[in-house]
C-alpha cells in the first residue's frame, strides 16, 4: 500500500513554498498526497490546478474560509477529522500561527484516538517562514510506550532534501489498508 502524506498550508498560492519539488518526488514514487488548503475561499485555482498536479498532488481539499478568518479554534476540528479520514503517514505543514497550533492539536487529538506505537500519522513536520538560508523544523515523532517527542531541527533550503528527505518515511510502516479518496468518500 502507499504512503500518504499530507500538507497543510493557508493559503493555497503558497502550497509550492511548503515543500519545493518533494510532494512531486514523492507521487512519482507512490506516495499519495493530499494537500489540504484552510483559506481557500477566494482562490481562483481553476488556471493554477495544473501548476497544483505538478506538484503531485492527488487530493487537493480546499476550505472554505478567508485566509484572515483563520483561527487555531475553528481549524483544530477540522484538521481532526481530515486527518482521521486521510490517515497519512506524514504530515507536512506551514509552520505559521494559526495553521501550526490547529495541527498540533489535530495531530495529537487523532494519534490519540488511534492508539497504539503503530498510530498514524507517526510524523509532523512544520515550515518556517523568514528570510534564514536555513530553516527549523518542529517534528514530532511517536516512540514505542512514550508520548510523541517533540524537536526542532535546521536545514537548508528548501528544507526537504537529504537526511530530512530520507527521514521523512524512515521508520514509518506502509498502511495495509489504503482509506478512500477524497472523490469515494464524496460519492459514498
Amino acid at each position: 500500500m502507499p504512503f500518504r502524506l499530507l500538507g497543510v498550508v493557508a493559503d493555497p498560492n503558497q502550497a509550492a513554498d511548503l515543500t519545493g519539488h518533494a510532494f512531486a518526488h514523492y507521487a512519482a514514487s507512490g506516495t499519495d498526497i493530499t494537500l489540504l488548503c484552510a483559506g481557500g475561499r477566494d482562490w481562483r485555482g481553476a488556471e493554477q490546478l495544473p501548476a497544483v498536479g505538478r506538484l503531485g498532488v492527488r487530493d487537493l481539499v480546499l476550505l472554505d474560509y478567508e485566509v484572515r478568518e483563520l483561527t487555531a479554534e475553528v481549524l483544530g476540528a477540522v484538521f481532526t477529522d481530515v486527518m482521521a479520514g486521510v490517515r497519512p503517514h506524514v504530515v507536512v505543514a506551514d509552520g505559521e500561527a494559526p495553521i501550526r497550533e490547529a495541527v498540533a492539536t489535530a495531530f495529537s487529538r487523532v494519534r490519540r484516538a488511534a492508539g497504539g506505537t503503530s498510530a498514524l500519522p507517526a510524523k509532523l513536520y512544520y515550515r518556517l517562514a523568514g528570510s534564514s538560508p536555513l530553516v527549523s523544523v518542529t517534528t514530532a515523532i511517536a516512540i514505542a510506550g512514550k508520548p510523541s517527542e517533540m524537536f526542532v531541527r535546521a536545514f537548508p533550503d528548501p528544507w526537504v532534501t537529504g537526511v530530512l528527505e530520507r527521514d521523512l518515511f524512515a521508520g514509518v510502516r506502509p498502511d495495509r489498508a489504503a482509506p478512500p479518496s477524497v472523490e469515494q468518500q464524496l460519492a459514498g
